[in-house]
């Protein structure tokens, strides 16, 4: 159980970074910011799961300032999100497969607390 409650509040984070990133102003900004730093660091690596940012966090002293910045923005965002969020996840995706918990969120938008989709839309517009 407690794997899960830890589980969940990641999954809500991708859940908020793919809003963010469906953003258009989010998805020029970093990609902006991040295209020479992906390129040059994590060009054999798979898009998906949060692997680019990992492979970005993992040569953190290689990155770019402007990326840094980039990163730094959505890791905030996202943690708001994620926090506002978690309630809703619990409640509505508990029992979502990995992967899956943005396609639930989005399934249960209607039910979503005030406070999470709030949390979704500043961070959509702070993008």
């Amino acid at each position: 159980m407690v794997g899960q409650a830890r589980r969940i509040p990641a999954a809500c984070a991708a859940f908020a970074l793919t809003l963010l990133l469906g953003a258009p102003a989010l998805a020029q900004t970093a990609q902006q910011a991040c295209a020479a730093d992906i390129k040059a660091l994590c060009a054999g690596v798979q898009q998906g799961e949060g692997r680019i940012a990992q492979c970005l966090r993992s040569n953190q002293q290689q990155v770019s300032p402007g990326c840094q910045q980039a990163m730094a923005k959505a890791s905030t965002l996202m943690k708001e999100v994620a926090q506002a969020c978690e309630d809703d996840v619990h409640q509505y995706c508990a029992g979502a497969a990995p992967g899956t918990v943005k396609d639930c969120l989005r399934t249960n938008f209607r039910m979503l607390s005030m406070g999470c989709k709030r949390e979704l839309f500043e961070a959509k517009r702070a993008m």
